[in-house]
């Protein structure tokens, strides 16, 4: 009897459901960003002189720095370290990768991309400027993305779907977190867009998005490509959102920011949203290391984070797979782009309002069609000059946009209109603007005539969305070609810092 009695029980014993396991209260989960890179695949260097108080003054090193095959070792290195914690890594872009140098020029993004697949990208948005080419240069390069590029707001025009995967969900531990993309509306100006694509609402998307996640996900991280004055809107408006990786607006944030919320999302124990963004051009890779802890309620939340930004450096080793990749893209434009053009004898840079970059074109461009009056708009240089050789490669970067050269007249009235809406920059003519008031303008040493004429250039972004009602003479030639052509022939140039332009309280627009 006591061994069937014994056999009996352990019989019991068999069928009875096992106890159940007791849950992870915590999983950790390290994510590497990079955003804006326009172009920057091989190391570069900033001017010395930079404007005092701009984010330039920050970085901890600006000479030889960036180049994707670093930091493609550089996160790899993060990922081992990790992976004997036990910690998963994400390394992610948040858009604008390509236009910006001759990589973009010549390849369209596609050797971006290609870069890209080869150090390991997991998650990816758009930006506006992967959207400055053809629609059809758009999908090819979704096509050759190896890695989800999530773009909730950005719909084909046609069929009424995403244009990307608009989210996703992935596991880790017993975490389910759900990723989604945005682009800014300023993508719809686009060449891309305004072929075929329709950008919603950056908030009104959100609200839809994070609504539908949050069924299926504990935490909800979003790559932004909408700029932080959004990412700020975004946090503070649509509820649910735990981190927002971002970019657009080039905004550094050495330990991120966090931003509170009230007492709305108790059951989901969301308590605000951690938001980070890493500069530009891939200087700095940006770590953001997470930990997800069960709340009262057995929600998951994002209990503590540590944001910093990590100096992509000389001393460290290039990934030999990413270094090759870039090389077999670089060979065949290198003798072109390597071609040295002219000398500065100085940084072009920008002190306050005085930009010598923007003063170089608008003097370049002025001087050789004779003009009164050179016109460039703010955003539309977009990288200052160091001393030394200036090659093509430095006016690429710093002209990458292939803006044609406009000739038009317009009357003194009329530039103090365009002065006053737009604070350009300029050249031929001084002025100050105060809080939108234009308290002084004059031509070559002269007063503003109101009734006068005047000959007048700019370039064709420009003229597009400020010359409205005004005659103009598209001159077909490249910006980029005129401005090659003026330095060929000075031989040296010197920065002007001259105070031609004075803005307070307010910036032109920007673009390109």
């Amino acid at each position: 009897m006591t061994r069937r009695l014994f056999i009996a029980i352990a019989l019991c014993a068999l069928l009875l459901p096992a106890a159940p396991q007791a849950q992870p209260a915590s999983a950790r989960l390290t994510i590497l960003h990079t955003n804006d890179t326009h172009g920057h695949l091989r190391p570069f260097s900033y001017p010395t002189v930079v404007p005092a108080g701009s984010e330039l003054e920050s970085l901890p090193q600006r000479r030889d720095i960036g180049g994707i095959a670093r930091r493609a070792a550089l996160a790899q290195k993060i990922r081992t370290e990790q992976k004997g914690r036990g910690i998963p890594v994400w390394l992610v872009d948040v858009g604008d990768f390509a236009d910006g140098t001759p990589f973009s020029t010549e390849y369209k993004g596609e050797a971006d991309v290609a870069a890209m697949n080869a150090a390991g990208y997991d998650f990816a948005t758009f930006g506006n400027h992967e959207f400055n080419t053809s629609l059809a240069q758009v999908r090819k390069l979704l096509q050759l993305t190896r890695h989800p590029v999530l773009m909730a707001n950005a719909v084909d025009r046609a069929t009424k779907r995403p244009l990307g995967q608009p989210w996703r969900v992935e596991k880790i531990g017993s975490v389910r977190v759900g990723l989604f993309g945005l682009i800014t509306r300023e993508a719809a100006t686009y060449q891309a867009a305004r072929e075929g694509v329709d950008i919603l609402d950056e908030i009104a998307t959100a609200k839809d998005v994070v609504a539908a996640l949050r069924k299926q996900a504990d935490i909800v991280v979003l790559l932004s490509h909408a700029g932080e004055g959004t990412d700020l809107k975004l946090a503070a408006e649509v509820p649910g959102i735990d981190v927002i990786i971002g970019g657009h607006s080039h905004s550094r944030m050495p330990i991120g920011q966090f931003v509170p919320r009230g007492d709305d999302l108790k059951q989901s124990g969301v308590k605000g949203t951690v938001i980070v963004q890493a500069f530009q051009w891939g200087g700095e890779l940006g770590r953001l290391d997470l930990l997800f802890e069960r709340d009262g309620s057995r929600a998951w939340r994002v209990s503590r984070y540590r944001a910093r930004l990590i100096p992509v450096t000389p001393d460290m080793p290039a990934e030999p797979m990413v270094a090759a990749v870039v090389d077999r893209y670089w060979t065949p434009i290198a003798a072109r782009y390597g071609e040295v053009v002219a000398r500065a004898t100085g940084d072009f840079s920008s002190r306050g309002d005085d930009a010598a970059p923007y003063n170089l074109v608008a003097d370049a461009v002025r001087e050789t069609f004779r003009v009164d009056v050179g016109f460039e708009n703010a955003g539309g240089v977009r990288a200052p000059l160091v001393a030394g050789d200036i090659t093509r490669t430095d006016l690429v970067t710093m002209d990458p946009f292939g803006n044609t050269v406009i000739l038009f007249r317009a009357t003194g009235a009329q530039i103090r209109d365009l002065l006053t809406r737009h604070a350009p920059y300029v050249s031929g003519l001084r002025y100050r603007l105060v809080d939108g008031r234009l308290e002084e303008a004059a031509i070559n040493g002269s007063p503003i005539e109101d009734g006068r004429t005047y000959t007048c250039a700019t370039n064709s972004y420009f003229a597009e969305f400020a010359l409205k009602g005004i005659a103009q003479d598209n001159t077909g030639r490249l910006r980029i070609d005129v401005v090659t052509d003026y330095l060929r022939g000075k031989g040296a140039v010197t920065p002007a810092y001259d105070g031609r332009r004075v803005v307070i309280g307010r910036r032109g627009r920007s673009g390109g």
